[in-house]
């Protein structure tokens, strides 16, 4: 119970990395408008994210297999957060797609690396709760977050 309020955290954090994933499905026809591209074109953004979140990550993951947890989910979000950075400074739609693929490959390894945490923080016969927290967050980004996102 002691370290409950961490799974709370990477719940909070994965909701954020989800609506980051989710949002741009909300603002598609604004985001091909900005970048001077058919509504299909900007609807790429999508697939190239999923194509690299789903290809990304396994790599990613195995790769760095004997590198702390902790840190490895720290070098993720730093690379989510490269990724929004490129997005907001993009002057183009090639560097927004780059943008995605940065996001897609951060927001994988956070995943997998904080539903590992969670289960390994949780109490003896609480880590099915704690990954289903976790992905309780991850899941709200699509209820919550895409219709924030538009409004915002």
């Amino acid at each position: 119970m002691r370290d409950s309020w961490k799974i709370y955290v990477l719940a909070m954090v994965s909701f954020l990395v989800g609506t980051s994933e989710f949002v741009i499905s909300g603002i598609l026809d604004r985001v091909a408008g900005d970048t001077g591209v058919t509504l299909a074109a900007a609807g790429q953004l999508i697939t190239v994210y999923s194509l690299a979140y789903a290809i990304g990550t396994p790599i990613l993951i195995a790769m760095t297999a004997k590198m702390d947890r902790r840190k490895l989910m720290l070098a993720a979000l730093t690379l989510f957060f490269i990724g929004n950075l490129v997005t907001i400074l993009t002057t183009g739609f090639s560097m927004l797609l780059g943008a995605r693929i940065i996001l897609a490959v951060g927001t994988g390894v956070f995943m997998v690396v904080a539903l590992t945490v969670a289960a390994n923080t949780a109490q003896q016969g609480k880590q099915g709760s704690a990954i289903a927290t976790v992905l309780l967050g991850f899941n709200l980004a699509l209820i919550l977050g895409v219709p924030l996102g538009r409004v915002i």
